[in-house]
C-alpha cells in the first residue's frame, strides 16, 4: 500500500513537472517570437506612431524639461524610454540612445516584447484563478502563439503596455472581490492610474472595478469609500506620470479633440478613408483572423458560451470577466475608425475565451475534444509561426530601395506619393535619394478638372512611378464616388494604359513550408508597416500630356 502511494505521488510529481516544463517552452518560445529581431527594420522607422514618440523622447531631459509636447500616447512610455536612454548613455557614453530615433526605437521596442512577454505569465494566473490550470496553459499557448501581438511587440507603440495593464487590472479586480482591503485598492488605483498615463484609451479599464464592486459589494458602505479611494489614487498615479496634461492643458485637450474627431469619424483625415465603406463590428470580427488566426471564431464564440455560462452558473466572477471585453468591443467596435491596434487589448480575453469552450468540449466528448484542441493548438503555432517569417525576412522597402540604385539611372524623374514613405530609402554609401529627381503626386487632393491637368503634366514628365504600399491605392481605387478621377487613375495605372508598365513588384507575406497568406485583405495598418508590397512602374511608352489627359478625361 505504501509502494502504491509513493507510485500514485511520483506520477502526480512527474505530471506537474511536465506540465510546467510545457508551461516553460511556450512561454519562452513567445518571449523568442516577440525579442527575435527588434531591429527588423534597420533603423529606418517606418511606424509614424514610433517617430513621433521618439519624437517626443528626443525632447525630454530630466528634470528641465518634462513636456512631450505629444498627447495622443500618454507620457509615461515617453519618459520611461527617455529614463532607459540616460542609463543607456551613462554605461556606453553615446548620446544616441536618447537622440537617435532608431535607438530610441530599439529601447522602445525592448520593452513592447518584456510587456508582452510578462502578460503571458498574467494570462496563466488569471485563467488559473478564473478556471484551472489546463485552461489556463491553453490560454497561455494562445496567447503566446498570436500574429498581433507579436507583431506588436516589434514596435515601440503601447498596445503591449496596455495588455500588460488590463490584464493586471482584471487580476486586483478578482482581488477586491476576494478581500476588500485597502491595500487592494490602493495598489488597484496605482495599476489603473500608470494604465491611463500610458494611453488615454486605457480609462476604459475602469468597468473592470467597477463591475467587481458592483457585483461583489453593492450593499457594502465602507467599500465605496474604498472604492474611492482607488479614483483617487488613480487620478494622482495619473497625474504624476502625466503632469502636462494640465500643465499644458490647451495643447492636451487640442489633441484629444482631434483625435476623438478622428475615431469618431466627425473629422475625416486622409489616412482613415479607408473606413468609409467598412461596417462596425463585421469589421473588426472579420479582422480577428489576422489577429489571431484560423481559431478567431471558436474564439468569439468563447465570449459567448463564457456569457451564457455565467448566467446559468450564476457566476459573479464571469461577469466581471467579460465585463471589460463586451463593453470594449461594443465601443470601440462602433468607431468610424477601426484600425486593427484597437481590438489589441482584446485578445487575451479571447484566448482565455477559446481556451474554454475548447476545455468545455473536451469534458463532453473527450476524443473530438482532444482532436479539435490539437488542431486549435498546432494551427495557432503555425499560423503565427508564418507570421513571424516576415522578421526573417528583408523588409520590402529596403530591397525595393536597393533594385531602384541598381536599376534606374542617376536623374531619372521618379513620382512617389505624398502620405507615404517615400522610395528609394537612403542607403548610405553613396545611395541617397538625391541621386534622382523625386516628385510626390499629391493623390489625396480633390479630384476636378485642375487635377486631372495636374496628373497629365506629372506622368508625362515622370520617369518612374513608385508605390510604397496600398495605403493609397488599396483605399482611393474603390471611392469612385468621393474620387472618381483617381480611382480611374489607379485602374488604368494598373492594366497598364498610362504608358507606365510594372517592372519590378517586392513582397513578403507570411509563409510556411512555401506556402505564402496573401493578407491584402487585412486592415492596412496590419501590413504597411512591416511588410507592405512595393510596385515600380516604368514610362515605358512616354505619351505626352494631351494623351494622358484624353485617356483619363472623366469631364465634359
Amino acid at each position: 500500500m505504501l509502494l502504491n502511494l509513493q507510485k500514485n505521488l511520483s506520477t502526480k510529481q512527474n505530471k506537474k513537472l511536465i506540465f510546467f516544463l510545457c508551461l516553460g517552452i511556450t512561454i519562452f518560445l513567445g518571449a523568442f517570437f516577440r525579442f527575435y529581431n527588434l531591429h527588423w527594420d534597420q533603423g529606418y522607422f517606418f511606424h509614424p506612431d514610433e517617430r513621433n514618440i521618439a519624437n517626443a523622447v528626443s525632447k525630454i531631459k530630466f528634470f528641465s524639461q518634462l513636456n512631450p509636447g505629444f498627447f495622443a500616447y500618454g507620457s509615461l512610455p515617453i519618459y520611461l524610454y527617455r529614463f532607459v536612454g540616460d542609463v543607456l548613455v551613462a554605461i556606453t557614453k553615446n548620446q544616441d540612445w536618447v537622440l537617435e530615433w532608431p535607438k530610441i526605437n530599439l529601447i522602445g521596442r525592448g520593452f513592447s516584447a518584456f510587456f508582452s512577454t510578462i502578460s503571458l505569465i498574467l494570462v496563466f494566473l488569471l485563467s488559473k484563478k478564473l478556471f484551472n490550470k489546463k485552461i489556463a496553459f491553453l490560454a497561455t499557448f494562445f496567447t503566446a502563439f498570436c500574429p498581433s501581438l507579436v507583431q506588436t511587440a516589434h514596435f515601440s507603440v503601447t498596445e503591449s503596455m496596455l495588455v500588460f495593464w488590463v490584464l493586471l487590472v482584471m487580476i486586483f479586480s478578482f482581488k477586491i472581490t476576494e478581500k476588500a482591503s485597502f491595500k487592494n485598492y490602493f495598489l488597484l488605483g496605482i495599476i489603473c492610474g500608470m494604465a491611463i498615463a500610458t494611453k488615454t484609451s486605457a480609462l476604459s479599464f475602469l468597468v473592470i472595478p467597477l463591475f467587481a464592486h458592483l457585483f461583489f459589494h453593492l450593499k457594502d458602505i465602507k467599500a465605496y469609500l474604498k472604492g474611492l479611494l482607488t479614483l483617487v489614487i488613480t487620478f494622482l498615479t495619473f497625474s504624476l506620470f502625466s503632469p502636462y496634461v494640465f500643465l499644458a492643458k490647451d495643447k492636451f485637450l487640442e489633441s484629444m479633440h482631434y483625435e476623438g474627431g478622428i475615431v469618431l469619424g466627425t473629422l475625416k483625415v486622409v489616412y482613415v478613408l479607408q473606413f468609409e465603406k467598412t461596417l462596425p463590428y463585421l469589421f473588426q470580427l472579420k479582422n480577428f483572423l489576422w489577429q489571431i488566426g484560423p481559431v478567431a471564431s471558436l474564439s468569439v464564440l468563447g465570449i459567448i458560451v463564457l456569457l451564457i455560462f455565467a448566467f446559468k452558473k450564476k457566476d459573479k466572477r464571469i461577469f466581471v470577466f467579460l465585463s471589460f471585453p463586451i463593453t470594449y468591443f461594443l465601443y470601440v467596435g462602433f468607431w468610424y475608425t477601426k484600425f486593427i491596434r484597437y481590438m489589441i487589448p482584446l485578445l487575451p480575453f479571447l484566448s482565455i475565451s477559446l481556451s474554454f469552450v475548447l476545455y468545455q468540449i473536451y469534458l463532453k466528448k473527450k476524443i473530438i475534444g482532444k482532436t479539435i484542441i490539437t488542431l486549435s493548438l498546432l494551427t495557432s503555432f503555425l499560423w503565427t509561426l508564418a507570421f513571424f517569417s516576415i522578421y526573417l525576412k528583408e523588409p520590402t522597402r529596403i530591397t525595393a530601395s536597393k533594385w531602384i540604385y541598381e536599376n534606374i539611372k542617376k536623374d531619372s524623374q521618379i513620382l512617389t506619393e505624398h502620405w507615404d514613405d517615400g522610395l528609394p530609402l537612403d542607403l548610405r554609401k553613396g545611395k541617397h535619394p538625391s541621386l534622382y529627381k523625386i516628385d510626390q503626386l499629391t493623390v489625396y487632393e480633390a479630384d476636378n478638372l485642375d487635377k486631372l491637368n495636374y496628373y497629365a503634366e506629372r506622368l508625362s514628365q515622370g520617369d518612374y512611378i513608385i508605390l510604397n504600399s496600398r495605403r493609397l491605392y488599396g483605399t482611393l481605387i474603390h471611392l469612385e464616388e468621393k474620387y472618381p478621377l483617381t480611382s480611374k487613375y489607379y485602374r488604368l495605372l494598373f492594366k497598364e494604359k498610362l504608358g507606365y508598365n510594372k517592372v519590378a513588384e517586392f513582397s513578403v507575406y507570411p509563409s510556411i513550408f512555401n506556402f505564402e497568406i496573401k493578407d491584402d485583405k487585412s486592415e492596412e495598418t496590419f501590413q504597411v508597416y512591416d511588410h507592405p508590397k512595393v510596385i515600380i512602374f516604368e514610362n515605358q511608352k512616354q505619351l505626352n500630356e494631351e494623351e494622358i489627359k484624353n485617356i483619363l478625361n472623366i469631364y465634359d
